[in-house]
């Protein structure tokens, strides 16, 4: 019995294909699968586009000075000053300086110093007196008045 059952199966799958009718529409389609395993890292991408700048920051440390630097251009020459003056001269125990007409007297004194007494006294604007001790003379200094 053993022998018809394996004949029996050898020939119906020998045959089987030999009966088919003609084959129908697709099925609808199953149920989605799993989801598989993540798959390998890819190439990094090109640099996106330049964002805008940031806010402006805080002032720094102020520096150290600089070197010194070179002296300027000289200025324009001053006014003109007042005309040189003159010195007068007087000898003598007792004598006066005294300057012309239209000066002014602005230093009188005796030199060298002898002593206290050695001194002059402005009388005006134009003379003075002078006490002058042996080997002495008075000086005046007198420039144009204005």
């Amino acid at each position: 019995m053993r022998s018809s059952i394996v004949i029996l199966l050898f020939a119906a799958v020998t045959l089987g294909g030999c009966f088919e009718g003609p084959q129908g529409p697709p099925g609808p389609q199953g149920a989605a699968g799993a989801v598989g395993p993540a798959g390998p890292k890819g190439d990094k991408g090109d640099p996106g586009e330049r964002g805008p700048s940031g806010p402006k920051g805080e002032a720094g440390t102020k520096g150290d000075p600089g070197p010194t630097g070179l002296p300027g251009t000289p200025g324009p020459a001053g006014a003109p000053g007042a005309v040189a003056g003159r010195v007068v001269t007087c000898t003598g125990p007792s004598c006066s300086v005294q300057c012309n007409s239209g000066e002014v007297l602005v230093s009188a004194h005796v030199a060298p110093e002898a002593s206290a007494a050695s001194h002059c006294k402005y009388t005006s604007t134009t003379a003075a007196e002078c006490a002058v001790p042996a080997n002495a003379a008075g000086y005046g200094y007198c420039v144009k008045g204005p």
